[in-house]
């Protein structure tokens, strides 16, 4: 995992080819950095969210529109040409564009993640990446959530997706249309950086 804990909505295995980089950002001590992935599509079991937005906390940073446009020019660019994840070869696919939505539901569970220091695609009332979209207003057909924590940039924390088969290929899908970025930071967490990418497409 390069250093990095990352978490990811598919299972599947990943190599790299063009989509994936060599390098890491290795600059402050700490923790190895970590990373999960989820996915469903609206014919699952699944219960949308009813309960009340979760409570940020001591907001100390957030998304930026500059953090967010550097992201997504980052996916967008594994997403134009072919890319190895795992086991499984995917062609290029469109880029995806941000949402305002998705922006929101990824950026709330960043902060939450960062400023209640836990790693997770449960948030701490139990919803799970498609219930917080649907909470934002976002009715999805197909949803998925990257998450990572550790990483200090918006290039390595891509890196390290693009090297995990499972957000790999949540990068890589083409049931995705949309996505959404969000970053939580605290100097008292873990991990201190948190990172959410939260990947849709309308019903």
């Amino acid at each position: 995992m390069n250093k990095s804990v990352l978490a990811s909505v598919f299972a599947l295995t990943s190599l790299t080819v063009a989509c994936n980089r060599d390098q890491q950002d290795v600059s402050s001590p700490q923790p190895t950095p970590v990373m999960s992935s989820v996915y469903t599509e609206r014919n699952a079991a699944v219960t949308a969210g009813e309960s009340a937005p979760m409570a940020s906390g001591a907001r100390i940073a957030n998304a930026t529109t500059a953090q967010q446009q550097e992201v997504l020019l980052y996916i967008n660019q594994a997403r134009s040409k072919p890319c190895q994840c795992g086991s499984t070869t995917y062609p290029a696919v469109p880029p995806l564009t941000l949402n305002a939505q998705l922006n929101t539901a990824s950026d709330k569970h960043a902060v939450d993640m960062a400023t209640y220091n836990y790693f997770s695609h449960t948030g701490r009332d139990g919803s799970q990446p498609w219930d917080r979209m649907t909470r934002e207003g976002y009715v999805w057909r197909a949803a998925g959530e990257n998450i990572a924590a550790g990483y200090t940039t918006p290039r390595a924390v891509v890196d390290g997706w693009l090297k995990s088969p499972g957000h790999c290929a949540n990068i890589m899908s083409a049931k995705f249309k949309d996505m959404g970025i969000g970053y939580g930071y605290t100097t008292t967490s873990t991990y201190k950086h948190y990172w959410v990418t939260d990947f849709g497409t309308k019903r």
